[in-house]
């Protein structure tokens, strides 16, 4: 039997298999990792070892701002330094002890401050469908590492769409949960409003499995789509690429076919609301919180970064620190988001749209893209939609939906209403299950 893993192996999978079995894939999972030509990672493991558990010999990955005992934490960026961690982080201790094993950690846009995964320090994670474009960030080397197959599951990290974006470009399931829900220590964190640790994987069921692991919650039950009230935001779905639109219009006909209720429904400013103050709060935060991991005096921190745009950012943050007044104003405006999503699902039981409004950009665009025949810019357009459900906090995951005329993937986001992640978990496994029977 050969050790090699099947692109196609899934958690599921690795869990049907009998031990012997995992552990010759186990070793085959290693050396594709270190492998790989896709830029997806930083630093590998050395130890496999394991205790017994749910996920008993079954790999995942790292993004490298999450410590992992051992193994240094560099956030993809010289600032860090190289100094291993001593303790796992809260959410890869619940893994480790239900049996799974750290195979290694991934690349990522540096200090995650960025959205292509472009970094100058590691190399640029490069798209497993088309190499020559962007994976999406921050957490670009954990959806690539999934969608290669080298893991069946990988930890992510997500302030704005770091985790939902990459999988939409990669073509697999990311899930961020409501903010708060998993464990957060451990983390280079840029902002206490908005970060989560999030997970990718190949199916929602995985993502289910490893859900239950960290959070000890039980499985929601079963949905059926019909009667599910979709609520279709409308700020999500204007100026989007034509490509991107055909998918997703294609996937909401699929779901009211299989008898679901699409609604077309309001936010008020969510775009905004996300845009701005949604940024002031990771403005004021990021310095404060980025202070407790780096030694050196902020003023000495750009000259360390390699990536261009994350120097230029951090600069600015350094020199021109948001007020306090300012910082107050931004957490006033994220409850009158809040208030918004609340009133929402008063009348949905779940949202739809585009993961991002484009496909996945080119490497080297890092300021521009091109949408509708006109230039725009990249990190704002990419992140447009994941805004203003990270803000409010609320759980989303990304789904592959589809492929562009180009083959290039394309997902689609559903958010759930705050620490209904149970809910939106099964809601997303009746999407996924209408999409996949289109064949």
């Amino acid at each position: 039997m050969t050790d090699e893993v099947p692109t196609a192996l899934s958690l599921a999978d690795w869990q049907a298999a009998e031990p012997a079995e995992r552990a010759r894939l186990l070793a085959g999972s290693a050396r594709r990792a270190a492998a790989s030509a896709h830029g997806d990672w930083i630093s590998l493991a050395g130890d496999l070892s394991h205790g017994a558990g749910a996920l008993a010999g079954i790999p995942f990955s790292v993004k490298d701002n999450v410590d992992v005992r051992g193994l240094a934490t560099t956030a993809g960026s010289p600032l860090l330094g190289d100094a291993p961690a001593a303790v796992d982080a809260g959410v890869v201790s619940a893994l480790r002890d239900a049996g799974a094993v750290v195979v290694g950690k991934t690349n990522l846009h540096e200090l995650a401050f960025g959205i292509t995964s472009n970094n100058k320090a590691f190399g640029p994670v490069r798209n497993p469908v088309d190499p020559a474009r962007s994976a999406g960030g921050s957490s670009g080397g954990s959806a690539v590492g999934v969608a290669l197959g080298v893991v069946p599951f990988a930890l992510g990290t997500d302030t704005g769409g770091s985790v939902t974006i990459p999988a939409s470009f990669c073509g697999v399931v990311g899930f961020r949960p409501s903010t708060g829900r998993y464990p957060g220590d451990g983390v280079v964190n840029l902002s206490t409003s908005r970060d989560t640790v999030g997970v990718h994987a190949r199916a929602v069921r995985d993502v289910r499995a490893v859900d239950e692991v960290v959070t000890r919650e039980p499985a929601g039950d079963p949905v059926d789509l019909a009667g599910l009230r979709v609520g279709l935001p409308r700020s999500r779905f204007r100026d989007v690429d034509p490509e991107v639109a055909r998918v997703v219009d294609a996937a909401v006909s699929t779901l009211e076919r299989a008898g679901a209720v699409p609604v077309e429904v309001d936010l008020g400013d969510d775009l905004e609301l996300a845009a701005g103050p949604g940024n002031d709060l990771v403005f004021y935060e990021a310095p404060r919180l980025l202070a407790q991991r780096v030694a050196a005096p902020a003023r000495h921190w750009a000259e360390a970064v390699a990536s261009p745009d994350v120097r230029a950012l951090i600069e600015v943050l350094c020199s021109f620190p948001l007020t306090a007044e300012a910082y107050g104003d931004a957490r006033a405006d994220r409850w009158r988001l809040r208030r918004a999503y609340a009133e929402v699902f008063t009348r949905v039981d779940v949202l739809l749209g585009p993961t991002s409004p484009v496909p996945p950009p080119l490497l080297g665009q890092d300021e521009v893209v091109h949408l509708n025949g006109r230039a725009a810019p990249t990190f704002a357009t990419v992140t447009r939609n994941a805004g203003p459900g990270t803000v409010a906090g609320v759980p989303m995951l990304s789904l592959p939906a589809g492929a562009t005329a180009g083959g290039l993937p394309v997902g689609v986001c559903l958010e759930g209403h705050a620490f209904g992640d149970a809910r939106l978990l099964r809601v997303a496994e009746a999407v996924e299950g209408a999409l996949a029977a289109r064949g």
